[in-house]
């Protein structure tokens, strides 16, 4: 059996308590007048070799025990030490041949995910950990990962983890601005070396440093907000297929705690823009006092791309049984795992809602999450979809990349090419933003990824048109993407500038002018949500369709 190393410790504990009791009880036996002080002393004396010889044998039969117990701790302890010296060594000497690994500050929950993926896609990864005694070290030791056991923020530490050679740092300690500090120290003291992925879960701090080191190499990273978005757009994928959902919009309750709440909020606003004009309905429970006037101070334009309805109560509270409302999708991420399975199976209990529409999101462990999926009835899997919250933020290929990464490197490609063709047309030289991906603000990379998500929901909107609709749909996509984009702006905090000039628009105030419904854009404007996605449809070489939206909507009336 394989001992850990806390159970070894306490073997050592109790063997040394054995050897003092035993041999000071034994040396006090053999000659009380020599008093309880000095048969302690001599007691103390049987962790060396040389000791616990009586004069007159035979040894008393306590301290013979005793002695060999003592032998014994202090083999133990010679043992130990030496095991230590050679993981060390052990250790040094591998990430001494690294290159090109990632190294891994903080084996939380996010660490030790984010390392079993990276090990799983055979990638090279040290951890960096200041809790010795953190029950995942030996788990991630089992998958091959090099610990380091120290303060990220010191530059010795990551001298030993080879930082000069890794590829990629990623700080996920328990505190957004421990890892920030991890990052910046890192830049400071060895330069742009690796890439870095501070993981910053907290919205206002993301909103807050955003703009503020778009110069330095950090990226700032939340592994929420990326299990919300993919999350949602699985949801808005599969309500796009149906007819209804994209002419009527689409209704969902969402019960979460904590940071979950607000990130599948913005991420719901954002992704479920499937009904042009239609703003998606989105129930939110469990909302907590004085939650709904500091969101709608966070983010003031949001009523113009979601219509959100605030419940104080549960999800059962707010859909009562046997109730006439009820919503299209339903998500439940409580935090505690137990109370998301409960209360998600009691509405699917309550409600005849069509399979699979009821989503439970789980946070702590992979492992549940594989025990719920064998221990569930055929009935359950018509209705409910388990989720683990922390796989849905990561990669198949690489975990800190999501796979749509590739495609929003083209979007931006794509945008940058249109831009340049329109402004040479005009006789303008175009100096809006840079063309390469590497140097591009990462609030712009965002908007970008966000952009290449919904490319999906469109492509399965498209797909799913009646026949001979073609027109109607690209014309009623051109209207959706000007909501989703809308969206995107609103759940970043922007508002609109009060006037259609171009001039009123103030990025650094987060004021644009566009922030209006889509029959106030101009002509250039509506061609430009138009060319965000028409290349992402595949369509073929001399498609009818393939013109502005002015001149679409001009056929369909016609």
């Amino acid at each position: 059996m394989k001992m850990n190393k806390n159970t070894g410790l306490i073997l050592l504990v109790l063997s040394s308590a054995a050897t003092l009791l035993l041999g000071t009880m034994g040396f006090y036996n053999y000659e009380p007048a020599q008093g309880g002080a000095t048969a302690l002393y001599r007691a103390i004396q049987l962790f060396s070799l040389s000791s616990g010889v009586v004069n007159e044998p035979p040894t008393p039969v306590l301290i013979e025990i005793a002695r060999w117990l003592g032998t014994a701790t202090l083999l133990g302890v010679v043992g130990a030490t030496a095991s230590a010296v050679y993981r060390i060594f052990k250790t040094s000497i591998r990430i001494g041949r690294m290159r090109g690994h990632t190294i891994v500050c903080g084996a939380g929950q996010r660490g030790s995910q984010i390392v079993k993926s990276l090990r799983k896609a055979g990638g090279a990864v040290v951890v960096v950990e200041i809790n010795e005694s953190n029950q995942n070290l030996g788990e991630l030791r089992d998958v091959g990962a090099e610990v380091i056991l120290g303060n990220a923020l010191d530059s010795t530490k990551m001298k030993e983890a080879g930082i000069e050679r890794a590829a990629k740092l990623v700080a996920v300690t328990h505190k957004d601005e421990t890892n920030l500090g991890i990052c910046s120290e890192v830049e400071n003291k060895f330069g742009k070396v690796c890439e870095l992925h501070s993981g910053v879960e907290s919205f206002e701090l993301r909103s807050y440093f955003i703009d503020r080191i778009k110069d330095s190499g950090i990226r700032l990273d939340s592994f929420i907000t990326k299990a919300a978005r993919q999350l949602m757009l699985e949801i808005a994928c599969e309500a796009t297929k149906t007819a209804a959902f994209r002419e009527n919009g689409v209704r969902i309750l969402i019960d979460a705690a904590g940071a979950y709440q607000q990130e599948l909020i913005r991420a719901g606003a954002i992704m479920l823009q499937i009904s042009a004009e239609k703003k998606p309905r989105i129930d939110l429970c469990s909302a907590g006092q004085g939650r709904e006037s500091i969101f709608k101070e966070r983010f003031p334009a949001a009523e113009l791309v979601i219509d959100l309805a605030w419940h104080a109560g549960t999800a059962d509270s707010a859909f009562p049984e046997g109730g006439d409302a009820c919503p299209d999708f339903v998500v439940f991420a409580l935090g505690d795992d137990t109370a998301t399975l409960e209360a998600a199976d009691r509405f699917r209990m309550r409600h005849n809602i069509a399979a699979p529409r009821i989503f439970a999101c789980l946070s702590n462990t992979t492992e549940l999450c594989e025990l719920v999926a064998k221990s569930r009835t055929k009935k359950d899997i018509a209705i409910i979809e388990i989720r683990n919250w922390f796989s849905l933020g990561l990669g198949k290929k690489d975990p800190l990349e999501l796979d749509i990464d590739k495609v929003a490197k083209q979007c931006h490609a794509i945008y940058c090419q249109k831009a340049i063709e329109k402004a040479s047309k005009d006789g303008k030289k175009w100096n809006d933003m840079p063309q390469d991906w590497a140097l591009l603000a990462e609030r712009y990379r965002e908007s970008n990824r966000l952009l290449a998500l919904h490319h999906e929901v469109k492509k399965a909107a498209w797909e799913h048109r009646s026949k001979g609709q073609d027109n109607e749909m690209l014309v009623h996509l051109s209207r959706s993407e000007h909501m989703r984009w809308m969206a995107e702006k609103a759940m970043d905090g922007w508002r609109w500038s009060g006037s259609n000039d171009e001039n009123s628009r103030k990025n650094d105030r987060l004021l644009h002018h566009q922030l209006v419904p889509y029959d106030a854009l101009t002509n250039h404007a509506k061609d430009k949500d138009y060319n965000t996605f028409l290349w992402a449809l595949d369509l073929p070489e001399g498609f009818e369709g393939l013109s502005s939206p002015s001149d679409l909507e001009n056929k369909i009336k016609k």
